[in-house]
């Protein structure tokens, strides 16, 4: 596999690859449909993660839930869209030749 991610056990016991900046929080579930819970118990945070097509799972956003009385609130948030550069020819240095 890629240097570039790491294997993580999940709560189950199953191992599921991440990239290397990945980041276990207190609990780590695995969803049906190629889907990850990271959760953080302290903050109320939970990280979401989707298997991509190399079968590791990336960041696709976050959840917080919180409780006010019997209401329960859930704020979700998506990861931002990547930027995808190009590199072309014409983007290295050029020659101070005239």
């Amino acid at each position: 596999m890629s240097k570039d991610t790491q294997i993580v056990e999940t709560a189950s016991g199953t191992w599921l690859r991440f990239p290397n900046n990945f980041k276990k929080f207190h609990c780590l579930v695995e969803l049906p449909d190629q889907l990850s819970l990271n959760i953080n118990t302290k903050s109320g945070c939970v990280h979401v993660h989707k298997k991509d097509c190399d079968d590791v799972f990336q960041y696709v956003g976050e959840l917080y839930i919180t409780a006010n009385g019997n209401q329960l609130q859930c704020t979700v948030q998506a990861a931002p869209a990547k930027e995808e550069v190009m590199e072309t020819p014409a983007s290295g240095k050029q020659s101070d030749a005239s």
